[in-house]
């Protein structure tokens, strides 16, 4: 594949825009939360217990939404379709086809339409908020969209035949997304397993055919 075409001009300068976009709103969201938090006059135990649990929980609906957008970009759509096919179909849909192809992109192709489409959310809930108010909202939804930022990269470590060491151990400690859980997903007929940022939620919508049943409920509406 001709690299130069898959990955054009336009493509790498929106998303490299995006991403720039980006770090700059995260990093707002930081100052903010730094700022809220050094203005408390005590920070109890009980508020470092909420934060971790609105980090778990801001870490596994994004493993949910990592599904979710995984499923309907390999079920729906059309990779040929103007600038939304190929920012956000093309890549699932070649990932099938040369799964390594994704250990081949850039730091800017892999991680660039993540950005793009968090964008919106992240720029609404940072103005929708207070920083002395509304502090854990803020915080939930940082972490929800750096979890968001870093799903594209830790499924390309995950097709990584040498992934960084640290990678290693957390892929070992399921804390990010493992090549061997990963691979279920890989097999046919390809219809489970799509979440794929910590790949926590597979095995329980798995169990219950989510994405199947899903799929069934679109395709019969689309006929109308």
């Amino acid at each position: 594949m001709n690299e130069q075409k898959a990955y054009p001009a336009w493509q790498f300068t929106i998303e490299a825009t995006a991403l720039t976009v980006f770090f700059g709103y995260t990093a707002l969201y930081a100052y903010s939360l730094v700022n809220s938090y050094s203005a408390r006059a005590e920070i109890s135990t009980a508020l470092y217990l909420q934060l971790i649990l609105y980090a778990l929980f801001a870490y596994i609906t994004a493993d949910f939404v990592s599904g979710l957008v995984h499923f309907l970009a390999d079920n729906f759509g059309n990779p040929e379709t103007p600038v939304f096919g190929k920012l956000f179909i093309y890549s699932f849909r070649e990932h099938h086809v040369d799964p390594k192809a994704i250990t081949r992109h850039s730091f800017i192709e892999t991680n660039g339409a993540n950005c793009l489409v968090s964008l919106p959310g992240l720029i609404y809930f940072y103005y929708a908020s207070g920083p002395v108010v509304d502090y854990t909202f803020r915080f939930y939804f940082l972490v929800f969209y750096l979890s968001i930022f870093m799903t594209n990269q830790i499924h390309k470590w995950s097709h990584m035949d040498f992934p960084p060491s640290f990678v290693v151990w957390l892929q070992r400690l399921h804390v990010i997304l493992p090549p061997r859980h990963h691979g279920v997903h890989h097999t046919p007929p390809f219809d489970k397993y799509y979440c794929i940022t910590s790949g926590w939620l597979n095995a329980p919508l798995s169990s219950l055919h989510f994405f199947q049943a899903l799929k069934r409920v679109l395709t019969w509406n689309f006929r109308f």
